[in-house]
């Protein structure tokens, strides 16, 4: 049985753009979309999305939910 192959984490900025990162375990994948880009998804790699421009808030969050959920790798 695999348990938490999902990780998903969500986050609003305080403009109140909304976005969803998550990461699939057994791919070690991330994926990032959010309202600001038409809900397109960003490939995300070692906490960084090649391509897309995050402001510091956006970053801090997503290094965050990155390193929580790569943290048993």
């Amino acid at each position: 049985m695999i348990a938490n192959r999902r990780y998903k984490s969500r986050f609003t900025n305080r403009d109140g753009e909304e976005w969803e990162f998550e990461y699939d375990s057994l791919k070690k994948e991330g994926v990032l979309r959010g309202s600001d880009v038409d809900c397109q998804d960003y490939r995300v790699m070692e906490g960084r999305v090649p391509g897309l421009i995050l402001n510091e808030e956006e970053i801090q969050w997503l290094r965050k939910a990155w390193a929580e959920a790569t943290i048993t790798e």
